[in-house]
């Protein structure tokens, strides 16, 4: 089962716009997708939406522009030492760096 929360830290870091992401993303080792200032990370897939008073609501054109500039570079995660260290990159970066090498079998004759 998906449960989806409202995640008020990026109202706290973005204003009134809401992250809204599966809740249980650590749990089911989702992978790191966006740093939340320096106190959170999301796991998994998540969107951007405005929040009236009893549902959720589109952004603004302008706010759709901010959260697009915000989010268009996916970050890469890595460790250094026993530091989570976090990095701005191009999507052709990403796909490179996250997809496995090909299988190679190489067999050695004795």
């Amino acid at each position: 089962m998906l449960h989806i929360t409202y995640n008020y830290a990026l109202q706290t870091l973005c204003g009134a716009p809401h992250n809204v992401c599966n809740d249980n993303g650590i749990a089911e080792n989702l992978p790191l997708n966006r740093m939340l200032g320096d106190y959170d990370i999301i796991h998994g897939t998540f969107f951007v939406c405005g929040l009236t008073r009893d549902d959720f609501t589109d952004l603004t054109p302008q706010q759709m522009k901010h959260y697009e500039e915000m989010y268009h570079d996916p970050q890469l995660f890595f460790l250094l030492g026993k530091t989570l260290c976090v990095e701005h990159t191009t999507p052709e970066e990403y796909a490179r760096v996250m997809t496995p090498p090909p299988n190679t079998k190489e067999s050695h004759e004795r």
